[in-house]
């Protein structure tokens, strides 16, 4: 059995033992694990499901019972106004540390010591299991960090180092994250990953070396699925194609390049095509590139005229399907070709002025 399962079992088992609907939360106050609920829950709870984390006003409320500070179980009261119930918060410590929290949730104040005391054994259980994968996470983090970084030395070390400890595989893929209107990612809930997936914070954006074999699209959607509910913009996620261990940095580059190359969602590199340009260097430098006087002159026109200049380049050239994907009339359609022509100087039944045209609507719009 995997040690994520693991836990589940023991936290179903101290639901079974004290009668009490429980959820596990590591240090950071990421959901590990949940047991099942029936009608005894609040919005508290249920929104630490949903989105397999507390809420930060919900953290703040928490923190002020003391439960950093607690060393036993901890009862907090419930608050009618609200609709919160009453709860037990029992510290998951290992060897004087606080590595998490069991939530019981008990607003009929049935709980008593003697079901506490029956939790002991599974409390110890659990605790050992989260000291150790944040054990792990912290002797690992800085090493992801290196190993995407761009100083040969410190790679080299950090796969000297995570090959020795047997978590760094022959060939891996790499995801990028990152919130489409800007602002730093926030920690991935490894939990809700395969343990051997590898994760950190490589400056505001979140991300992860994964294992070739489990592929990179289905963890990418996995761990943007569990950090959408804290971004409403979107996510903007991008996914490397497979490359050697001692190479990761190289899939961290095709990562970026794959996020750069549109708005949310997840993007692979395998399929980027012509937008594997924007691994070449920074944005900037690349817009200045591709973008002639021609292309200025367009993208200062009014914006109809862009839109349908990209909508039709993407759809090569088909006036049946731009019309169609525009909702316009097809003599309206070429009406705008014509203004664009127009407006920027671009013959668009030249092909290379139409692959000038589309390069700069894609790299520098």
């Amino acid at each position: 059995m995997n040690p994520t399962d693991q836990v589940q079992d023991l936290v179903d088992t101290v639901a079974e033992l004290t009668g009490a609907p429980v959820t596990l939360e590591d240090r950071d106050l990421l959901l590990v694990a949940s047991s099942g609920h029936d009608e005894v829950i609040d919005d508290v709870r249920r929104r630490s499901i949903l989105r397999r984390r507390s809420d930060p006003r919900v953290q703040e409320l928490f923190a002020g019972f003391g439960i950093a500070r607690a060393t036993g179980p901890l009862r907090i009261p419930g608050d009618t106004t609200s609709g919160r119930l009453a709860r037990w918060c029992l510290p998951v410590r290992w060897r004087g540390v606080t590595y998490g929290y069991l939530w019981l949730l008990d607003p009929h104040d049935r709980v008593r010591s003697e079901h506490l005391d029956r939790v002991r054994d599974a409390l110890d259980l659990v605790a050992a299991h989260l000291a150790t994968r944040a054990r792990t996470a912290d002797r690992t983090t800085w090493a992801v960090g290196e190993l995407l970084s761009t100083d040969a030395g410190s790679r080299a070390r950090a796969v000297e180092e995570l090959q020795r400890d047997g978590l760094l595989p022959p060939t891996v893929t790499v995801v990028a994250i990152a919130p489409v209107d800007g602002g730093p990612t926030g920690a991935v809930n490894g939990w809700l990953l395969p343990r051997a997936v590898l994760s950190a914070a490589v400056g505001h954006r979140a991300a992860l070396v994964v294992p070739a074999p489990l592929g990179g699209r289905d963890v990418a959607e996995r761990a943007a699925a569990a950090l959408v509910s804290q971004h409403p913009g979107g996510l903007a996620v991008g996914v490397s194609g497979v490359v050697a261990a001692g190479s990761a940095h190289t899939g961290w580059q095709q990562a970026d390049a794959a996020l750069r190359s549109g708005g949310a969602g997840v993007r692979e590199w395998e399929r980027l095509g012509a937008l594997r340009l924007h691994a070449l260097g920074d944005p900037a430098a690349l817009a200045d590139v591709v973008l002639d006087e021609r292309a200025r002159r367009l993208l200062a026109a009014e914006p109809d005229l862009v839109l349908t200049a990209r909508t039709y380049l993407d759809l090569a050239g088909s006036a049946q399907r731009t019309a169609e994907a525009l909702s316009i009339h097809r003599q309206t359609l070429y009406h705008r070709l014509r203004r664009i022509t127009a407006v920027s100087g671009f013959d668009l039944d030249d092909g290379r002025d139409r692959l000038a045209l589309h390069l700069a609507l894609v790299l520098g719009g």
